[in-house]
């Protein structure tokens, strides 16, 4: 099998997953003065699972590897200290090899300097705000500085929270790299965080990578496919979504949970009937569910909508069906811990990028 992990290791896709921040792709504000709107409190914490995903392509759009979504690490972000603009959080990190890390960051909500730069931004932001109402370029102007794009809503347990959105893309050499943030509006905390860097080798062939953080209760999307966006499966749910994949062979989509063991735990999958239809098994563990005890079922018109509870440990749920999407090249199982601890710490390189003066 084609060693998809070693390659991505050597080459610098995965090094330029470290945060690099261009400026220049983003529109320009000419002016704000205002202080920025701090909108979180001391003791405010959410959890979240950061997990990397993978493909490589021939020059056909054949699929050759891939790495399914895999967690990387279990992240929780504290609030320490608010003192005026100054924000300084704890995190804590549990990685999937069984090691750990922590350590604080601070950023100034004004100018954006600090090293937890773009974990936290002003609340109250909407379309076209400027993210850091101070922020200066090393020419001391802001024509360049970053805004919010869009706003968005998302699923939080039972509420929907409003959320404020940064896309942009650019290029590193000869590798695009794409990035989206997602904040809470009322908060300025980030809830969830994307990016993808793709590389055509000389022998045209696509690699590419994504790394994702999501805060945990907040709605996922999730693509079978992992490098395009065809049959959406979105997971809510109140556990650690650890790890997700489809095999078309076996008609299945399968992904991990885990939470604190001994707590009753449920998600809500919602499947597209082109992807997955018919008659449905699921099973948690290799055992058999029961359906109306412990799921239900139901539909949408397009979609099956699947609800499980379970009591928290970590599990594998399975959704078997008998009709699936026409053939498309498998899908091949890689090793993904060996790299899991690299791509952490390129994610979290981007706390580092801003000047600390």
């Amino acid at each position: 099998m084609y060693d998809f992990v070693g390659v991505c290791m050597n080459r610098k896709i995965v090094l330029s997953l470290a945060f690099v921040l261009v400026v220049s792709m983003l529109s320009g504000i000419t002016s704000c003065l205002a202080d920025a709107n701090v909108g979180v409190t001391v003791g405010l914490s959410y959890d979240y699972v950061s997990a990397i995903s993978g493909t490589k392509r021939d020059a056909n759009g054949t699929l050759m590897d891939s790495l399914p979504l895999s967690a990387s690490y279990l992240e929780t972000i504290t609030v320490l200290q608010v003192s005026g603009t100054n924000v300084t959080i704890e995190f804590e990190r549990d990685f999937m090899n069984g090691t750990t890390s922590s350590g604080t960051s601070w950023v100034d909500l004004n100018t954006g300097y600090g090293t937890a730069y773009f974990v936290i931004v002003p609340a109250g932001l909407g379309t076209g705000s400027l993210i850091y109402p101070d922020w200066v370029d090393e020419n001391g102007t802001n024509t360049n500085a970053p805004t919010i794009t869009s706003t968005v809503f998302f699923n939080d347990g039972d509420e929907l929270v409003r959320a404020v959105h940064l896309g942009f893309s650019y290029l590193v050499e000869d590798q695009e790299i794409s990035d989206n943030y997602y904040w809470e509006q009322s908060t300025g905390l980030l809830l969830k965080y994307t990016r993808t860097g793709a590389e055509v080798t000389d022998e045209d062939v696509t690699e590419s990578l994504t790394l994702h953080s999501n805060k945990v209760g907040l709605e996922q999307t999730v693509y079978p496919l992992i490098d395009t966006e065809d049959y959406p499966v979105i997971i809510t749910s109140d556990s650690n979504i650890l790890g997700f994949e489809f095999n078309q062979d076996r008609k299945q989509l399968s992904f991990s949970v885990s939470g604190k063991t001994g707590t009753v735990g449920s998600c809500k999958i919602t499947v597209p009937e082109s992807l997955l239809s018919g008659t449905y098994t699921l099973t948690l563990d290799d055992y058999p569910l029961e359906e109306g005890s412990d799921y239900t079922i139901s539909n949408n018109g397009t979609h099956q909508i699947f609800d499980i509870s379970y009591v928290h440990s970590t599990h594998t749920i399975e959704i078997t069906g008998t009709e699936t999407i026409p053939e498309f090249s498998p899908v091949f199982a890689v090793v993904v811990f060996i790299i899991s601890s690299i791509l952490a710490v390129a994610v979290y390189k981007k706390r580092l990028v801003r000047p600390t003066a």
